[in-house]
């Protein structure tokens, strides 16, 4: 079987799903195509967490009613080795409300697919990639297998959007991060009757670091839990992942958790972003390595690209723009995120430190600006972490030690 379509989409997440959404509000005559290799509604495992970014980019493709029946969150709290915490406002991105929201994925993906359907695009569910031809001149042909056999798609513009372990940049001969710049996370969901999860929270307690935990409510009582650590420090003849897990969930006074709901996942961090463009191809999402290092947020900077992408072909592809339909999307993508990203990694190395984790916290509960810094980096596009930050850390760390 043979199709055609102006723009393809692989990977139906929400970077996908999102570039869908503006390609076909952005140029409704083109043939927009999206294909994924599962079926839905299906579990993806993550934090869950859906931060301002996210809430500012569904405020792009228009779909923030999708988030109206879901509890939102407007507050971050950080969690020292010493057990100290300081707590903050969530950042404002964009014209978007300082707020975040936490939705199973399962939830959130099969809403905003829907919402895709509604807006005109086509999906194709149970369509997994399985070769690539980029040698035609002003098309890319892929082929898909299917529950009914194999389908042929030739595409003006594709884009990659098919996660961690993108088919399409394996065949683009691009490798995938290496073990140094890349995260593995364990999350479990929790009930605990006496704990109100009224903020999101990430913990650098002493007995978890080099890794971290999270808790990112749901609603009152019920929460994603995991914890994160990057893979070159990882040693499971240690630890396992399900024991750091367990060991934390008890220390923040939850005994029981959903074990037959807890998954594992990798993180490709942004600190090691593969080229994104090649020729009438773009990498957005996991697939582009486009993870925070220091929080694992990746919904937003995914979805961001994904429209990115997505409003660029529209553009060149109604234009008959000879050359790639995405441009300078590379160029975009790091003014956009590089110093962010950046900035991200030092806070992080110094937050896994204890003395300046502790030190930090303490500086954060006395100075507004630096807590409104370190939450930025976080869950928002913070791009300042200055030498100037470190010595009020170090100096609000010392003042506190000496009373």
């Amino acid at each position: 079987m043979r199709r055609t379509c102006d723009l393809l989409i692989v990977g139906s997440g929400p970077a996908g799903t999102a570039a869908a959404i503006a390609a076909r509000r952005n140029a409704p005559n083109l043939h927009t195509l999206v294909i994924d290799r599962t079926t839905f509604p299906r579990d993806k495992t993550c934090g869950d967490g859906l931060g301002p970014g996210v809430v500012a980019r569904l405020e792009q493709i228009g779909a923030t009613d999708l988030l109206a029946d879901s509890r939102p969150i407007d507050a971050l709290r950080i969690v020292g080795p010493s057990g100290e915490s300081v707590s903050g406002p969530l950042p404002t991105i964009g014209g978007s409300e300082p707020k975040g929201f936490v939705i199973p994925r399962q939830d959130f993906d099969a809403a905003l697919q829907a919402r895709a359907v509604t807006e005109g695009v086509e999906l194709l569910p149970a369509h997994k990639l399985v070769t690539l031809d980029t040698s035609p001149a002003h098309t890319v042909i892929t082929r898909a297998q299917t529950p009914h056999g194999h389908v042929s798609i030739q595409a003006k513009a594709v884009i990659a959007a098919d996660g961690a372990r993108s088919d399409i940049r394996r065949h683009l001969g691009i490798p995938y991060n290496s073990s140094k710049t890349t995260g593995l996370a364990i999350r479990t969901y929790i009930k605990a009757s006496t704990h109100p999860f009224d903020h999101m929270e990430f913990h650098f307690r002493k007995d978890l670091l080099p890794a971290y935990g999270w808790v990112f409510p749901i609603e009152r009582g019920h929460a994603n839990v995991g914890i994160m650590i990057d893979a070159a420090r990882y040693d499971p003849g240690n630890k396992t992942l399900r024991t750091m897990l367990n060991e934390f969930a008890m220390e923040i006074g939850v005994s029981e958790f959903d074990r037959a709901n807890t998954g594992t996942y990798m993180l490709p961090y942004a600190t090691s972003v593969p080229r994104l463009t090649h020729n009438r191809i773009a990498l957005v999402g996991d697939a582009g390595s486009m993870i925070n290092p220091f929080s694992g947020e990746g919904i937003a900077y995914g979805m961001a690209a994904g429209i990115e992408a997505a409003e660029r072909a529209a553009h060149n592809l109604q234009q008959h723009t000879a050359a790639s339909p995405f441009g300078d999307f590379d160029d975009w993508f790091h003014q956009r995120f590089g110093k962010h990203f950046r900035a991200s990694a030092y806070a992080k190395r110094l937050a896994q430190r204890q003395w300046l984790a502790n030190f930090g916290v303490r500086a954060a509960r006395r100075r507004p600006s630096l807590l409104a810094e370190g939450i930025h980096l976080l869950v928002g596009e913070g791009t300042s972490l200055s030498w100037r930050s470190l010595i009020t850390v170090l100096a609000q760390g010392n003042s506190h030690l000496r009373g």
